[in-house]
């Protein structure tokens, strides 16, 4: 079952890619004209990604 907390500043790992995603913070994007919760996140090489919450828990999983 996925987590549906997230930890910022904790490694993830995409479920496709395998590559580690660090989310540094919350934030909101527009969706359909809706305001929704969102997850901006940073890779190994420092690029800022920003995805729906939720997408996040979907995609991603906590890096042991």
């Amino acid at each position: 079952m996925k987590e549906k907390n997230l930890k910022l500043h904790q490694e993830y790992i995409h479920y496709k890619n395998l590559k580690t995603y660090i989310p540094i913070d919350f934030c909101k994007i527009q969706k359909d004209d809706i305001w929704v919760d969102a997850v901006l996140y940073k890779a190994d090489d420092n690029s800022l990604y920003v995805r729906e919450k939720e997408e996040f828990i979907a995609k991603f999983s906590i890096k042991n």
